[in-house]
C-alpha cells in the first residue's frame, strides 16, 4: 500500500519538459477565437455609432433650412425643397471614409426614408423601433446599411434611425 502511494506522489511531482506545451496548445486557439470576436464585436459597435453620427448630423443640418420669411414672422416652418437634399449632400459627405459599408456613400444615401413634418407631428419607425414626436418642425431619417465588420466576418444590417427638430421660438 505504502508503494502505491509513494508511486503516486512521485508521479504526480514528477515533471517533464514540454507539459505546458499542451495545455498551452489547447488553450490557445480558444483565447484567439474569443479575442477576434471581441475585436469583430467592437468594429461593428464602432461602425453603427459613426453611421448613426452621420445621419444624426444630416438631420440635423437639414432641419435648419426653414422658411425665412415664416421665421420672420415668429413661426417656423421648414423649406420642403432643400431639406432633403441637403439631408442626403450632409449624408454623402459624412459618410465618405467610413470603413465597413459594402456600398458607397451615395448608394447607402439613396436608401434613407427621410419624413419632414413642416410643423412637427410624429415619426414612426420599422420593425418597433419607438417614434419621435415634437411640437417644432422636424426631420426624420431611418436607414438599413449592409455592413461588414473589420474582419469580414459576414454582412449585417443594423436598422440606424435619427430625428432632428428646430429650437422652440421663445
Amino acid at each position: 500500500m505504502s508503494d502505491a502511494r509513494s508511486l503516486l506522489r512521485a508521479a504526480l511531482r514528477h515533471r517533464g519538459r514540454g507539459q505546458s506545451l499542451v495545455l498551452v496548445a489547447l488553450i490557445l486557439p480558444f483565447l484567439i477565437a474569443f479575442v477576434l470576436t471581441c475585436i469583430e464585436i467592437g468594429e461593428r459597435f464602432w461602425e453603427k455609432a459613426a453611421i448613426e453620427d452621420a445621419l444624426q448630423q444630416a438631420t440635423r443640418s437639414s432641419v435648419q433650412n426653414f422658411r425665412y420669411s415664416a421665421f420672420a414672422e415668429n413661426s417656423q416652418s421648414l423649406d420642403d425643397t432643400r431639406v432633403k437634399d441637403v439631408a442626403e449632400r450632409t449624408f454623402i459627405i459624412n459618410l465618405t471614409g467610413l470603413r465597413g459599408m459594402v456600398q458607397t456613400p451615395a448608394a447607402v444615401a439613396s436608401q434613407v426614408t427621410w419624413t419632414v413634418l413642416p410643423n412637427g407631428g410624429t415619426c414612426t419607425y420599422p420593425n418597433g423601433h419607438p417614434s419621435v414626436s415634437a411640437t417644432t418642425p422636424m426631420v426624420c431619417a431611418t436607414v438599413k446599411p449592409r455592413m461588414t465588420g473589420l474582419l469580414g466576418w459576414g454582412e449585417w444590417t443594423p436598422q440606424i434611425d435619427a430625428a432632428s427638430t428646430l429650437d422652440a421660438v421663445p
